[in-house]
């Protein structure tokens, strides 16, 4: 089985929500820990100023099955209200990788 990587990366809708942003990071990192087949979670920034955040998952399953979980829960609009706040999601690009 083949390990499966999502990196997004994105802009901020103002480099002042930086501190907001690492924030947000870190309730992501300690939600996504809990996740069934989730590998490792690192978010960092480039010299531009564009965030990006990589998801090591041990299968595409178990990332497919993590994002229903979350698109589930009751606070889903206001978590992507709150994330959409600080991300600039017209900036936002996904990329997904199967290691082998």
């Amino acid at each position: 089985m083949s390990e499966y990587f999502v990196i997004m990366s994105f802009e901020l809708t103002n480099q002042d929500l930086m501190n907001d942003w690492k924030t947000l990071s870190k309730e992501i990192d300690e939600d996504i820990a809990k996740a069934d087949g989730f590998i490792s979670r690192d978010s960092g920034i480039d010299k531009d100023g564009r965030v990006y955040c990589l998801v090591k998952w041990q299968s595409k399953v178990h990332h497919v099955n993590f994002t229903k979980l979350l698109e589930a829960r009751e606070q889903w609009p206001q978590m992507m209200a709150y994330f959409c706040n600080i991300a600039n999601m017209e900036t936002s690009t996904t990329q997904i990788l199967e290691i082998f």
